[in-house]
């Protein structure tokens, strides 16, 4: 689980997947008026649960779109089974509890912002890497235990 949860990187792509079809852009399929992929209606307070929010910030707990995810009540869970858009998983359930205890914080669409400098991550032999990519590469080498190949060009 990563230390710090992306809407854009982790977020999105699972509400894009399992949400969307019926909480999306498109007002024709959308179902209980909720719209899961922009901030201003993924706040407001559910017209179908009263005292309901899709998203509660820090408050995963509170949040109808953490609970009915990680619910196992057929009548209850989203997405609901009959859409066949399958279960979120366990790991996908809690990167959305903790992006919710986090704040919830919808990021702009990345085609959007304006591009940053990623810092070089850490790795244990500084010595083999030729440029700043080979710092990325090594780095998930180090994290899976592969070691990286010896020979020179």
């Amino acid at each position: 689980m990563p230390d710090s949860v992306s809407y854009n990187f982790h977020i999105r792509p699972i509400l894009s997947d399992k949400c969307f079809a019926c909480h999306g852009p498109d007002a024709n399929k959308r179902k209980a008026q909720l719209r899961l992929d922009i901030a201003d209606s993924a706040f407001v307070a559910l017209k179908e649960t009263k005292g309901a929010f899709a998203l509660v910030p820090f408050k995963p707990n509170e949040s109808e779109l953490f609970k009915r995810v990680s619910s196992a009540d057929t009548a209850y869970i989203m997405p609901p089974p009959e859409s066949h858009l399958g279960a979120l998983t366990p790991y996908e359930i809690g990167l959305i509890e903790k992006w919710i205890a986090q704040g919830a914080r919808y990021e702009k669409h990345w085609a959007f912002t304006a591009p940053k400098k990623s810092v070089l991550p850490k790795v244990k032999d500084a010595a083999w890497a030729k440029n700043e990519i080979d710092y990325f590469i090594l780095n998930k080498l180090d994290k899976t235990g592969i070691k990286p190949n010896e020979e020179s060009d």
